[in-house]
């Protein structure tokens, strides 16, 4: 009788077993899955940021270079024209 009880037992561990991998296998895949798109969204963000950052040393840049020519053009030696056509093709 002890062996029957021990065999039912067993059979029934090994069904609670096989029925509950598959669900646990999901919940750990759909886990990846939240971190996985948490990594893409920091890596957008870092991007954003980056593109952010970029843009303002590019602005920086723009107006100090444009600071430089004003000088220029105060020291006379550029004309008022060739300031113009130089401010023109930074901001173009």
């Amino acid at each position: 009788m002890t062996y029957i009880v021990i065999g039912i037992c067993s059979v029934l561990l090994l069904a609670v077993i096989f029925i509950s991998a598959k669900p646990i296998g999901m919940g750990i895949e759909a886990r990846r899955n939240i971190k996985d798109e948490y990594d893409d969204k920091e890596k957008i963000e870092n991007l954003s940021k980056n593109e952010i950052e970029i843009e303002n040393l590019n602005e920086k840049n723009i107006s100090e270079e444009i600071e430089k020519l004003n000088k220029l053009r105060i020291e006379g030696t550029l004309t008022e024209d060739e300031f113009k056509k130089a401010k023109k093709k930074l901001l173009d």
